[in-house]
């Protein structure tokens, strides 16, 4: 008897966007919780007897993630043709039974089972600036994941292929901004982007060329200075502050230009927290009733202190130099610590990048 590998275990790894695409594939073995805005594996789906016949559904469920966080293990058993694994030991007892010859007769008869074609190579995939959002986007198109980047909606779940041809009133936030976004894209009429830049681009030359005989004269006339913004923000008395709660956020600061910042109180410290997500550098919102940051980009999330937990972000958000001047708290946001990593912020005991409190 031949055999198969076949899924004895799944689960789902941090970085889970919740997308959809998963459950529309396999919805006996994964559910979306919109409440919660959550994936999970379906209780069931814990028992390896009840993933082994739902073997090809995980698989394509896992082709289709446009983050790759659906994971398995696949061990080989026997494997009786289109027969399910759960079937076989009830098959098994029937023989026990006394219907070993019926079972022989139709074993003589079956045709012999044909080797599994080999798949042709397939070929490279052309280099994207950043696949993942790459990914994220084809997958809000028809909810079909790396499956459909790869080849289309041809041979997708047939949700998948009915998703695609819904009108935009019907279909899910994001996949209706994608419907639309394809919809703002010029025709053939209008000004193509690259015209556009190509005539922007001439335009600024031209001004260019006029406006520098007058800046080359200008500069001259005007006095040698330069001026940029004080890197230092006076925060006010310390005893403003005194009467956060540990782990309470205050955030009249997170509007300052160049570079806003959140001051958190913490167990016997205060400390300033910049507001640039170290993803992409999106600005996440404080969640007060979750105590994180959230970053509404691409779900990174943050402790209160700025540890990373969720999400594609690789570290914690950066720290400015907090210091007291008399009574006043001061942030001089020229001097960072920058931690590499959740277990990585031995950076946060210098003395300037907290005040004791």
């Amino acid at each position: 008897m031949a055999t198969k590998d076949l899924v004895t275990k799944v689960w789902i790894a941090p970085g889970c966007i919740v997308c959809d695409a998963c459950e529309t594939t396999a919805p006996d073995v994964f559910q979306v919780l919109h409440d919660d805005g959550t994936c999970i594996i379906r209780p069931d789906a814990l028992d390896m007897e009840f993933t082994k016949p739902r073997t090809d559904d995980i698989i394509q469920a896992a082709a289709e993630c446009p983050v790759d966080v659906i994971k398995f293990d696949l061990k080989p058993f026997e494997w009786a043709g289109d027969a399910t694994p759960a079937a076989q030991p009830a098959a098994a007892a029937a023989s026990a039974e006394g219907h070993a010859p019926a079972a022989a007769a139709k074993a003589e008869h079956a045709p012999a089972a044909k080797a599994a074609p080999a798949k042709p190579a397939e070929p490279a995939k052309p280099k994207v600036l950043d696949p993942a959002i790459a990914a994220l986007l084809a997958a809000t198109t028809a909810r079909g994941g790396h499956a459909v980047i790869d080849r289309g909606l041809e041979g997708v779940p047939d949700a998948a292929r009915q998703m695609a041809k819904l009108s935009p009133d019907k279909l899910p936030a994001d996949a209706r901004f994608q419907k639309v976004l394809e919809k703002s894209k010029p025709t053939k009429e209008e000004p193509s982007r690259r015209d556009l830049v190509l005539g922007a681009a001439w335009a600024a030359f031209t001004a260019g060329m006029i406006a520098l005989p007058t800046a080359l004269f200008g500069r001259f006339m005007m006095p040698n200075v330069l001026e940029e913004p004080d890197p230092k923000v006076r925060c006010g008395s310390l005893s403003k502050y005194l009467s956060l709660q540990v782990g309470e956020v205050n955030e009249d600061f997170k509007s300052v230009k160049p570079s806003g910042f959140w001051i958190v109180r913490e167990d016997e410290r205060l400390v300033a927290l910049s507001i640039i997500c170290t993803h992409l550098g999106c600005v996440p919102n404080w969640l007060p009733n979750d105590r994180k940051f959230k970053c509404p980009c691409h779900g990174s999330g943050y402790t209160y202190d700025g540890t990373n937990f969720e999400g594609p972000t690789p570290r914690p958000l950066e720290r400015f130099k907090i210091t007291l001047d008399g009574d006043n708290v001061i942030v001089d946001r020229s001097k960072r610590f920058l931690a590499m990593g959740p277990n990585d912020t031995a950076v946060w005991g210098d003395p300037d990048a907290s005040i004791p409190v």
